[in-house]
């Protein structure tokens, strides 16, 4: 099956940081579903959807470290996941972040985070 054919249910943003995640605001689109639902998975206590979300075709979240809960991420870890209300191509999906820094204050690289398919 080629990468146009695949279809997806939930995804998960994921990263690779050695040096933690201490904040992030990301934004991710679908042009062909919509989302039923939005889960923290690195950062949950200081996790927020500041626009979009349940029942839009896009969300814009973001999440901090206050309590050090992200200070070191060991090998690739989700930030959060998407669950759609049907199955979308993957193609169909778009990730933008505005912001994504790690504990030691650098930019993370965007060849440091990629979308998984969960189910």
């Amino acid at each position: 099956m080629s990468t146009e054919d695949r279809t997806a249910t939930t995804v998960a943003v994921v990263v690779t940081a050695p040096e933690g995640v201490q904040k992030y605001t990301a934004r991710v689109s679908c042009t062909d579903g919509t989302i039923e639902q939005v889960e923290p998975s690195v950062l949950t206590r200081f996790f927020e959807i500041a626009e979009g979300g349940e029942g839009a075709a896009f969300v814009r979240a973001r999440a901090v470290d206050m309590t050090g809960e992200a200070r070191s991420v060991d090998g690739s870890k989700p930030l959060f996941s998407l669950t759609f209300e049907e199955a979308v191509p993957v193609e169909s999906i778009s990730l933008h972040f505005e912001t994504l820094l790690g504990h030691d204050g650098e930019t993370i690289p965007n060849e440091n985070v990629r979308f998984d398919v969960v189910e």
